[in-house]
């Protein structure tokens, strides 16, 4: 019985052990791209286009200066993961060959760029330095998405400032609407949306990574940012891979501004008031001024860094004051009416003078017996006879 025993514990450690291995393998195996950060990719090859193994490749962040090096594999491949969006410089390097830079290569979220360098024969002091360009076509992922940049959203007009009402750009979509279908940014009211057919529950939004999605109203998002906060907002609308999790529709991902070494910022001040509006033709026909309406969008944003290099802040505020009324034509009872006297109304009701018609021959009659099919001169007897 003991021996038994044994076996079984010797089983289910193993299996603790297997089960453990396989996790960690998991976890540590590099992904091309996370759903909050993006990837650098790319070949390093010699003028002959051969591989060119063990390449330095160091990478730095523009805008904090924070720097990661690594080396080429054996086939001159490199791949730089989990990178946070943003622009960067990239420099390779390997002796006996110039030192090969590109500069403000851009990094979004959820992408893998490539950058394939070419080295040439030289002294490393020697540096070719070329210009990031987008590629024309995408060919390290399969999925299809859209792109929203912080250019985008604060350049383009909008009737209401929120991201949601810009994704009308995006093919495929059905055009937002719901809770803040007009008037200016409200973060506790959101907008519904969906992309090619799917019903308006299926899409998942995340901001920071963070699922947004209202669990009791799953159309709506629990937070809208404001437009001046949002550093890029990708939308993967067709072909997700697993990264994009419970995305039955598309999966959209919002990314917040961050500090960095230089400060930047913004303030802003909308309004919209009555007299500035366009009247409706009813109340022009009744010679009604436009309802009383006054919409304050005050914000302000600012970030930048505590300690250079190291520690950064960003922050932002976005107010809506509304004050507004409403306004309608009604037609009330003058106290002629209200006694009875319907003759003082504009549509007075009176007697019809028009002559009753006769009943047709063959109509139904109802008498105390029932109902019987007759003629208009029995109609007239049984009529008489029942009285």
């Amino acid at each position: 019985m003991s021996a038994v025993l044994s076996l079984s514990r010797l089983k289910c450690v193993l299996s603790g052990i297997l089960t453990l291995v396989v996790v960690l393998a998991l976890v540590s195996r590099p992904a091309n791209a996370q759903v909050l950060f993006g990837s650098m990719v790319g070949n390093v090859t010699d003028a002959s286009d051969a591989a060119v193994p063990g390449a330095n490749v160091k990478i730095t962040d523009l805008s904090t200066n924070e720097v990661r090096t690594f080396s080429a594999n054996q086939n001159g491949a490199y791949n730089a993961v989990n990178l946070p969006a943003g622009t960067y410089q990239i420099e390779i390097t390997k002796e006996g060959f110039r030192t090969f830079s590109a500069n403000n290569v851009l990094v979004n979220q959820n992408n893998v760029v490539r950058v394939d360098a070419r080295l040439e024969v030289g002294a490393q002091t020697e540096k070719i330095e070329v210009s990031a360009e987008a590629a024309a076509l995408q060919t390290d992922r399969a999925d299809v998405h859209a792109e929203l940049s912080t250019q985008i959203l604060q350049n383009i007009p909008q009737p209401n400032r929120t991201w949601e009402s810009i994704l009308t750009l995006v093919p495929g979509t059905t055009p937002p609407n719901g809770q803040l279908s007009g008037g200016t940014n409200n973060p506790s009211k959101s907008m519904q949306f969906s992309f090619n057919g799917q019903g308006l529950a299926a899409a998942q939004v995340r901001i920071e990574g963070v699922s947004a999605m209202n669990p009791w109203v799953v159309q709506y998002t629990t937070f809208v940012p404001s437009v001046e906060a949002i550093e890029n907002v990708n939308i993967v609308t067709n072909a997700a891979d697993s990264e994009q999790a419970l995305a039955g529709g598309a999966s959209v991902n919002v990314r917040l501004k961050s500090g960095s070494n230089s400060f930047h910022g913004s303030a802003f001040e909308y309004n919209v008031v009555n007299k500035f509006e366009a009247n409706n033709f009813f109340s022009n026909l009744a010679g009604a001024k436009p309802a009383h309406l006054v919409n304050n969008n005050p914000g302000v944003s600012a970030g930048g860094h505590i300690i250079r290099n190291k520690l950064f802040y960003f922050g932002s505020y976005e107010g809506d004051y509304l004050n507004s009324a409403a306004s309608g034509i009604l037609s009330l009872p003058n106290a002629t009416m209200l006694s009875g006297n319907m003759s003082g109304s504009s549509r007075p009701m009176r007697r019809s003078t028009r002559p009753r018609r006769k009943p047709p021959s063959g109509a139904w009659s109802t008498t105390s017996s029932g109902r019987s099919r007759c003629s208009a001169t029995s109609c007239a007897s049984s009529a008489s006879t029942t009285t």
